[in-house]
């Protein structure tokens, strides 16, 4: 009995010493958390953005500074061109970044531009009796915008980190402008005759008023060195009105020049550098 007793006892010291001697080999087996990865779980980065942008002019009321009496009114309405003239914008980027999410402030300086066309004209009794005027309009909006987006990375580790994005935005308006061009066509004769009713350009920052909206988009980080690359592509869509209702009309007013109610849309294609704004020892190295 004794020595089935010892026999146990002598088992369990064996086990015993495996288990310890085991410990610290796994522990040097078990790799250590990439220093990167640590510096990267939580992070603050702060850096510059610019980029270009495309406007879609969304008329939801139709406006016209004519009454028709004889005609349908919906003969008076604009044409807008979607996404046809370019604008662009430069700001700053600050992103809070823990775990895979991002809080971007993108606060910037920005510049949206779309244009329309409208066509008045007047007809006789025969076919001669016709004259046109057509008013070709570039409509250019100067913007403080102040985006505040969120940021999930679909991958977490590695130099190329893809993301999806989802916000809100508010601009405020700075100043707009508005560039007519004027054509007048004549069939007195039974041709079409082309003249220049000339040009003009107003300053009409009194026509518009702050509006907000929604925002998304898709980008990649791109990381190298201590810097960090950001490439994204955005659609913002606003929400409120980007023309003030019953505003002052412009010297244009009496050819029956008025804005619409517009809600304007938005694609956007941005680049910035931004940097880790946490302290970096002289010890660490990204990459």
């Amino acid at each position: 009995m004794i020595q089935k007793d010892s026999w146990f006892v002598s088992k369990a010291l064996f086990l015993l010493l495996i288990t310890m001697a085991s410990g610290p080999l796994q522990a040097q087996m078990k790799p250590d958390k990439n220093p990167l990865e640590s510096f990267l779980d939580t992070q603050f980065w702060l850096g510059l953005r610019m980029g270009i942008n495309y406007s879609q002019a969304y008329p939801e009321t139709r406006n016209t500074g004519f009454s028709p009496i004889d005609y349908n009114a919906d003969s008076l309405r604009k044409s807008y061109d979607d996404f046809a003239l370019p604008g662009a914008h430069m700001g700053l980027e600050m992103n809070f970044y823990h775990n895979g999410f991002s809080a971007s402030f993108q606060p910037a300086y920005k510049r949206s531009k779309y244009k329309y066309s409208s066509l008045l004209e007047w007809r006789g009794e025969s076919s001669n009796n016709r004259f046109e005027t057509r008013y070709d309009v570039e409509q250019s909006l100067d913007l403080i915008e102040l985006p505040l987006m969120i940021k999930y990375d679909f991958i977490r580790s590695g130099k190329i980190r893809p993301f999806v994005m989802v916000g809100g935005f508010y601009s405020i308006i700075a100043s707009a402008q508005k560039e007519v061009s004027i054509e007048q066509i004549d069939y007195a004769n039974g041709n079409p005759l082309r003249s220049s009713g000339g040009s003009t350009s107003l300053a009409v920052k009194n026509a518009f008023q702050n509006f907000s909206g929604v925002s998304g988009g898709i980008g990649v980080n791109l990381d190298y060195w201590n810097i960090r690359t950001v490439f994204e592509v955005g659609y913002q869509r606003s929400l409120t009105s980007a023309t003030r209702p019953n505003a002052q009309q412009n010297e244009l007013a009496s050819l029956g020049e008025t804005n619409d109610e517009i809600f304007l849309r938005d694609l956007s294609v941005s680049l910035g550098f931004v940097f880790p704004f946490r302290f970096i020892d002289q010890q660490f190295k990204a990459y």
